[in-house]
């Protein structure tokens, strides 16, 4: 086989396999130095474009290994996912390696500002997907990360890269390498996880209470069953019928349904007119200590959207969902491509495009704050840690994982919301139409949690948590970083190409 060619396969299937096989996490510390290899290899290659060619083909296979289960839902949006991803990968790990040759540095430069600055801008722009981000794939194993409190995921890229890059640096200068390279490498490795360590002793400080809750997890297939009008009806009743007997048992302070519960929408201006709304009510006036935060279906005049509903009093709050899934829920660019909504792919019961539009960044209850995430928002640390307010309170996940069947996709998902509950250091309840449902503590441990695919009750009580972290007051702030710096050195790349050109220099 090619040498070349295998050092991009090699690449490819090091990054993919964590994003599969959550266990093998590890394997992303060395996924980077084939690739790194064949950049050294080529950089003076007559074919500029050559490196570009190579690493579509690593990022091709690893995106493949990270959402072959997208497929389970949609097919031709699993294939477009995968190749939009993989051709902006490329062109970012091409732009990495034309600052390299450009200014005649070394690759760590370019890598760190570039990669680092486009993770950031994938979470920002109206095509963000941000799963691949390279601080995610540490999500099965939070005892290495608890100083993600002041990084988030962004600073797990940083390490990865630094890691990668002082091994390929080791292994590159084989003959000549010093001992103090080695002595850096353990050091870059060992001082993040002794922190870790120790973080991970450490009590939280701020508790103030706790509460207790009751979710239904209701397993409705959503393919066969959730989403047939036909079956609507009977769904609600269901889950009616057990709300009030947990209600009537057990008085828990909050119960929690998953994402899409009532898939009629709800009118937030007159939302009595909804016969679910009006039975869900009912229901509440009968257990008045007994909160419901569950999925709906809501619109205002000619804006839908997916949102969760607080119920505490007569008066509902309604949060909208505000990260969409590109595609399925919203057409990118859609104030430019607004004709293209009858285009979106069919998903979650809905087709067309939903209304990101949101102005509750968290429910209030009697001095507690539940800060809802529904669904795809949890892969967005940046955003769902600045919606963390100092009042004491918890997170509360809204989600239906079931359109991914027995795959990888829901196990990654689920552990997102670990990573969630460290950088925000809030307990977190997951509650999940098919599972995974859980009860996460604020160092990432998984306290409680239910089976995949089963149809179920899980209680418990949930700490109430104050204060801030560095990453909740700071967002992102790596990615801004690296991303204002980014663009500054693409544009300096740009004129010192176009100097070189007119003044006949090769470089």
């Amino acid at each position: 086989m090619n040498k070349n060619l295998l050092l991009a396969l090699s690449s490819g299937i090091l990054l993919g396999i964590p994003f599969c096989i959550p266990s093998l996490f590890f394997l992303i510390l060395f996924a980077w130095i084939p690739l790194l290899f064949l950049e050294s290899k080529l950089s003076k290659h007559h074919n500029p474009y050559l490196i570009y060619n190579y690493s579509f083909l690593a990022f091709s296979l690893w995106n493949i290994m990270a959402y072959w289960w997208v497929a389970q839902a949609h097919f031709l949006g699993a294939i477009l996912i995968i190749l939009i991803n993989s051709l902006l990968l490329a062109l970012i790990f091409w732009f990495i390696s034309k600052a390299r040759k450009t200014l005649r540095i070394s690759i760590l430069f370019p890598f760190l500002i570039i990669w680092l600055g486009f993770e950031y801008f994938h979470t920002i722009w109206d095509l963000a997907w941000p799963w691949l981000n390279l601080g995610n794939s540490f999500a099965s194993a939070p005892s290495w990360i608890q100083w993600y409190e002041f990084t988030g995921t962004r600073g797990g890229s940083l390490w990865i890269i630094l890691i990668n890059y002082s091994i390929f640096e080791i292994i590159r200068r084989e003959k000549s390498f010093k001992y103090s390279q080695i002595v850096i490498l353990l050091i870059l490795f060992g001082i993040p996880l002794l922190y870790s360590s120790i973080l991970n002793d450490i009590k939280p400080a701020k508790l103030d209470g706790n509460k207790s809750f009751a979710l239904i997890q209701p397993n409705l297939d959503p393919y066969t069953e959730k989403f047939a009008p036909e079956n609507e009806e009977k769904h609600f009743d269901e889950f009616i019928r057990i709300a009030d007997s947990i209600c009537r048992k057990d008085a828990p302070d909050f119960l929690f349904g998953p994402e899409t519960l009532i898939l009629q929408s709800i009118d937030e201006n007159h939302p009595s007119a909804s016969q679910h709304y009006q039975k869900l009510m009912d229901l509440k006036n009968q257990y008045p200590k007994t909160k419901f935060l569950i999925g709906v279906h809501s619109k205002i005049e000619n804006e839908s959207f997916n949102s969760a509903l607080l119920l505490s009093d007569s008066v509902p709050q309604f949060y909208h969902k505000t990260k969409l899934v590109p595609m399925f829920e919203r057409i990118p660019f859609d104030k430019y491509l607004g004709f293209l909504d009858k285009y979106s792919l069919e998903i979650g019961g809905y087709n067309g495009t939903y209304s990101s539009r949101n102005e509750t960044n968290y429910f209030i209850e009697k001095g507690t704050a539940i800060i809802p995430i529904v669904c795809f928002e949890s892969i967005f640390g940046d955003y769902c840690a600045q919606r963390i307010p100092e009042t004491k309170g918890f997170i509360c996940m809204i989600t239906n994982d079931g359109w991914w069947k027995n795959t990888a996709g829901y196990l990654h998902h689920f552990n997102f919301s670990r990573l969630r509950a460290i950088e925000s250091r809030r307990e977190y309840v997951r509650v999940a139409n098919n599972g995974i449902s859980a009860l996460i503590d604020s160092k990432g441990t998984i306290i409680a949690k239910t089976s995949w695919w089963n149809k179920t009750i899980l209680s418990g009580n949930v700490s109430l948590l104050s204060g801030t972290t560095f990453y909740t007051e700071h967002g992102d702030f790596i990615g801004r970083i690296c991303l204002f710096f980014a663009i500054l050195l693409l544009i300096f790349v740009k004129i010192r190409t176009y100097t070189h050109r007119i003044s006949g220099r090769k470089y």
